[in-house]
């Protein structure tokens, strides 16, 4: 199974990224300017260098996306575009869970462990994620890398105990955005594209731990009016929200 998510990416890198890309800036560009975002911290020359592979998979969040994130990442953009910054992280994290299922996995173990102990270790993270892609060197620093991205976004915070976290404050997410659909409804859709299923009940959705940073206060009315979507009801009157686009092709 492929990891991708091989680096620790600060949030900074992500904010500039993404304002680059709303910008207008050609992939080539992006990845031009992103040289004075990494530097110094960050070195190397070449594609395969420290600093080409954090390019690599910050452009693939942002820039560079999977055809089935494509309405996602544009629709991020546009909101970028137009000014929308109280905090950028729920569309990093949504682009995240959307671009690279490691990600994914990583942010759900986590999530479920937080949501069973109040902190969740390391250990116990990189012993879940082993299961799925194998007890490898790589995997195991990957894991590493995504957990210590979120402790640098702020969406785990260390204790006093090593290898032990705690989730950070809880993010709010805007509901509306300039009389439009907000970014609660934008989450929703990131989450439901990475969950790989073709619908799910709402509640559950805006519960899944791999949104776990987040407090989703969304509703069926914030669902409803985006056009990549669908939102029935089943019985018992639980609202449920389905892609509009088939799982085979997901454009």
């Amino acid at each position: 199974m492929i990891i991708g998510f091989d680096r620790k990416i600060r949030v900074g890198w992500l904010d500039a990224t993404v304002r680059l890309a709303a910008a207008g800036l050609t992939a080539a560009n992006v990845r031009d300017r992103l040289d004075d975002v990494l530097d110094p911290e960050v070195s190397g020359e070449g594609p395969h260098s420290a600093r080409g592979k954090t390019k690599t998979v910050l452009l693939r969040i942002w820039v560079t996306v999977p055809e089935a994130a494509a309405p996602l990442r544009d629709e991020a953009l546009d909101l970028v575009g137009r000014g929308y910054a109280p905090d950028l992280r729920p569309l990093h994290w949504g682009m995240c869970l959307a671009t690279y299922p490691f990600f994914r996995d990583v942010a759900a173990t986590t999530g479920r462990l937080l949501a069973l102990q109040g902190t969740v270790a390391l250990s116990m993270v990189d012993r879940r994620i082993a299961e799925r892609y194998g007890a490898r060197s790589t995997v195991l620093r990957a894991t590493q890398r995504v957990i210590r991205s979120m402790v640098d976004w702020g969406t785990l915070d260390e204790t006093d105990k090593r290898g032990v976290f705690r989730a950070g404050r809880s993010i709010e997410v805007a509901v509306s955005v300039s009389n439009r659909s907000g970014v609660a409804g934008w989450l929703i859709e990131a989450a439901l594209l990475a969950s790989g299923r073709q619908s799910m009940r709402l509640e559950s959705l805006v519960r899944h731990p791999m949104l776990f940073p987040f407090r989703c206060p969304a509703t069926a009315q914030d669902a409803m009016p985006r056009l990549r979507l669908d939102l029935f009801r089943e019985g018992a009157g639980q609202d449920v929200v389905g892609l509009r686009y088939g799982p085979e092709k997901r454009t």
